[in-house]
């Protein structure tokens, strides 16, 4: 808190004590500890207003999973809000793979999400150019070796919805790790759905190219 911190200690502990600091509407203590998204008050000047936000967008085909790209759209420009400029990417999605994004300013939700300790699962819906077989089934339930990260994916979850086509659950994000976990089994993905990362889920009623807030606490 930058004002604060020109202040000194002592003169911020002589700001708290005459209850000159309003910290959430409340006269602070200054016993508590003051997050970034605190709202703090001095002398009814506001010294800290920073919303906390998180956003869900149903990424479509062809925008790209950045927040600035001279070439293409991204999924920053989906959201038309003066605020937008402030969210990060709590993961990424290939420019042609489709569905749930998760959005915010808060870099501890993101890490709770995209830290690879976490071992969140990303749920995808996935197409193919052939035939998923038990064995392939089986293999993914198992671990995927990936010699070039020179590691074994966590068994993944899989559930045949039709030969050609399945529900599968990841607990990394290696990059194409869905298409290169198919590849090594001679198929190709013709497309790739993210429908939920932890226990976001992609509302039906969310068409592409939309977005809105979510209270990831509620």
């Amino acid at each position: 808190m930058g004002k604060f911190a020109q202040t000194g200690k002592r003169r911020t502990r002589e700001l708290f004590e005459s209850g000159l600091v309003l910290l959430n509407g409340s006269v602070a203590e200054g016993k508590e500890l003051i997050g970034r998204f605190d709202h703090v008050e001095l002398r009814g000047e506001i010294v800290q207003a920073r919303t906390r936000r998180v956003a869900i967008l149903n990424k479509p085909s062809g925008v790209v999973s950045a927040t600035v790209d001279e070439e293409h759209p991204t999924v920053i420009d989906l959201i038309d809000e003066p605020w937008a400029v402030e969210l990060h990417l709590a993961g990424r999605l290939d420019r042609y793979t489709t569905g749930l994004m998760v959005l915010t300013n808060d870099s501890d939700f993101s890490e709770s999400l995209t830290e690879p300790e976490m071992k969140v699962g990303k749920r995808y819906l996935v197409t193919v150019d052939g035939a998923i077989t038990p064995e392939v089934m089986e293999a993914f339930e198992r671990g995927i070796w990936f010699a070039k990260e020179k590691m074994t994916t966590t068994p993944a979850k899989v559930v045949l919805i039709r030969e050609d086509q399945c529900r599968l659950t990841i607990y990394e994000g290696k990059h194409h790790q869905v298409k290169r976990m198919f590849a090594g089994f001679e198929l190709k993905v013709t497309a790739l759905h993210r429908e939920a990362v932890g226990g976001i889920e992609l509302p039906e009623d969310l068409a592409a190219g939309e977005w809105r807030l979510l209270d990831p606490e509620g």
